[in-house]
C-alpha cells in the first residue's frame, strides 16, 4: 500500500473533491466509493483485473453511469423508499449505531439484536437505513425537496469535475475514476449518509452521547459516523468485523484523505496482534484491543473431530468472480478423479452466479457429478469433508479449526480477501495449477488448529456492549 498506486490516486481525487464541496457534503464525499474503496463489489480495485481489463471496466462504467443517471431521475420525480430509524434500549452516553437489515433485525418482543456485539435490553442502540427495516415503530427521515436534492447533486458533479482537473495522473485512471463518481452522484447514493449525518448529529445532541460505536470499521456509513463522533468530541469504537487481510481496500486510507476531513475510530478491538500491526500505520491515534466478534463465539467451544468424512467440500462466496473460479477448479478436479470420489459444493446463500454456472450445476447434480449442500448446517458439511476447497470464503477459516486442510485457491486477478497465511494445514493453489492428486495429498495434512484460533481471536473475551465502550 505504500507509493503511487490507483487507490492514491483515488485518495487524491477525494481529497480534492472534499475541498471544493459544500461543508454540509464533506461526510458524503469520504464515505464515497472512492474512498470506502470496495473490492468486494467494486472490481475497479483488483489491480490485477484493472490492469488485464481497463477497457471492460471502461465500458462498464459508461453503463453504470446511464443505469445510475436513469436511477436518479426516477428518485427524483418518483416518491422515493424512504429512510427512517430508530433508538432501542435507554439512552445514556453510549449509543450503537447499526445499519438496518444489514447488520441485525428486531426480534418478535420488540428488541433489537446484532449477531457482531452481545447487548442488552437497556443497551442503546441506534439503527439506520430504510424505514421498512428499521422495526415496526421507526421516525421518519426528513426526505430533502426535490429541488434541493438536485442542487446538491450538482454541487457534488462540480465538486468531481473540480478533482478530475486538479489531479495528477494517467488520464485513463482518472476518467475510470470519474465515471465511478458520477455514477455514484447521479444515483443519489449519497443520500443516504447525508441523511444519516443528519439524524444521527440529532441523537448525539439530545441525548448527551459522549460515547459511538459502530458495528463496521471504516465501511462506507462508518466514515460518517466518525465524523459525527468528532464534530460532537465523542469517542468512537469499533469491533473487527469479519475476516482481514490486506485485499480489503477500505480499510486502508491516505493522508490526503485523513488531511481532507476522514475521521477515524478511537479504540478498534481486533482479533490478534497480526490485524493492528498491519494497521497502525493508518491508524495512527487508534488504540487496538483484542477481542472475539459474537460473530464468531460460537467456535469457541467447537472442538477438531478426528473423523474425517469422504467429501471434498468446495465452499464459494458471495461475490461472481470468487464462484466463477471456484466452479472451474471444482470442474477441472471432477473431470480428473476417478469414480466414485464425491464432491461437495456449498454456496453462499446470496451468491452471485451467471446462467453459464447455474446450468452447470443443475445438469452436474442430475448425472451425480456433484452434490449441492442444501438444507445443512456448516459445522456438518465441514465435520464430513476430507478438505476444503474455496478462494475467499470464511468457511476456510471455520474449518481449520475444525481441523480440516484447506487448499486456499488464488488467482493473478482477484485480491485475496482472508489471511490464512502461515497456518499448517493450508496449501495455496493458483487456479490453473489445482489437481485432484493436490487434493489427495492435502486430505493427509495436520492442521494447526490453536493458530486458526488464534487468529480468529478466539481466545479473546467477547466483545459485549459493555465491554466495547470499557475504557478500562
Amino acid at each position: 500500500m505504500s507509493g503511487y498506486s490507483f487507490e492514491h490516486l483515488s485518495a487524491m481525487f477525494i481529497a480534492s473533491a472534499a475541498r471544493s464541496a459544500p461543508k454540509r457534503l464533506v461526510s458524503s464525499v469520504l464515505a464515497s466509493p472512492l474512498s470506502a474503496r470496495n473490492s468486494d463489489i467494486c472490481m475497479l480495485w483488483h489491480p490485477g483485473y484493472r490492469k488485464r481489463h481497463g477497457l471492460r471496466l471502461a465500458a462498464g462504467s459508461i453503463v453504470s453511469l446511464a443505469e445510475a443517471f436513469l436511477k436518479g431521475i426516477v428518485k427524483l420525480l418518483v416518491k422515493p423508499r424512504p429512510f427512517g430509524y430508530a433508538l432501542y434500549g435507554a439512552a445514556g452516553e453510549s449509543v450503537l449505531v447499526i445499519t438496518a437489515a444489514m447488520c441485525g433485525s428486531e426480534t418478535p418482543d420488540g428488541k433489537f439484536k446484532t449477531p457482531y456485539v452481545e447487548t442488552e435490553e437497556d443497551d442503546a442502540l441506534f439503527v439506520f437505513g430504510l424505514k421498512k427495516d428499521c422495526g415496526r415503530n421507526p421516525a421518519d427521515v426528513n426526505e430533502l425537496p426535490v429541488m434541493k436534492k438536485a442542487i446538491l447533486a450538482f454541487a457534488l458533479i462540480k465538486s468531481g469535475i473540480s478533482a478530475f482537473t486538479e489531479i495528477e495522473g494517467r488520464i485513463f485512471d482518472k476518467c475510470l475514476l470519474l465515471l465511478k463518481w458520477l455514477s455514484w452522484v447521479l444515483s443519489l447514493r449519497w443520500l443516504h449518509d447525508y441523511y444519516l449525518e443528519e439524524v444521527l448529529s440529532g441523537i448525539v445532541e439530545k441525548h448527551g452521547i459522549k460515547k459511538i460505536g459502530c458495528i463496521h470499521e471504516m465501511h462506507f456509513y462508518s466514515r460518517t459516523v466518525w465524523r459525527v463522533a468528532a464534530k460532537y468530541n465523542c469517542r468512537g469504537y469499533t469491533v473487527q468485523h469479519a475476516a482481514f487481510s490486506k485485499g480489503k481496500r477500505w480499510y486502508f486510507c491516505f493522508p490526503e484523505e485523513t488531511e481532507s476531513g476522514l475521521r477515524l475510530p478511537d479504540v478498534m478491538y481486533v482479533y490478534s496482534g497480526r490485524v493492528s500491526d498491519t494497521l497502525k500505520q493508518y491508524y495512527k491515534n487508534t488504540l487496538f484491543r483484542l477481542g472475539c466478534s459474537a460473530r464468531y463465539a460460537h467456535w469457541k467451544n467447537v472442538s477438531a473431530g478426528d473423523k474425517k468424512g469422504g467429501h471434498f467440500l468446495f465452499a464459494g462466496a458471495l461475490a461472481r468472480f470468487d464462484n466463477e473460479v471456484l466452479i472451474s477448479s471444482l470442474q477441472k478436479a471432477a473431470a480428473a478423479s476417478p469414480g466414485g470420489i464425491k464432491f461437495r459444493l456449498r454456496l453462499h446463500p446470496f451468491a452471485d452466479l451467471s446462467c453459464g454456472l447455474k446450468r452447470w450445476i443443475r445438469s452436474s447434480e442430475e448425472k451425480g457429478i456433484i452434490s449441492v449442500s442444501r438444507g445443512r448446517s456448516l459445522k456438518e458439511d465441514i465435520e464430513n469433508a476430507s478438505a476444503v476447497i474455496g478462494m475467499s470464503t470464511t468457511v476456510l477459516e471455520e474449518a481449520l479449526i475444525m481441523g480440516r486442510p484447506v487448499v486456499q485457491i488464488t488467482h493473478p486477478e482477484y485480491l485475496e480477501y482472508i489471511d490464512i497465511e502461515g497456518i499448517d494445514g493450508v496449501q495455496k493453489a493458483d487456479y490453473t495449477d489445482l489437481s485432484f492428486s493436490m487434493l489427495k495429498e492435502t486430505a493427509g495434512k495436520a492442521v494447526d488448529v490453536a493458530a486458526m484460533r488464534d487468529r480468529l481471536g478466539l481466545n479473546n473475551p467477547v466483545i459485549t456492549y459493555k465491554r466495547l465502550f470499557g475504557d478500562a
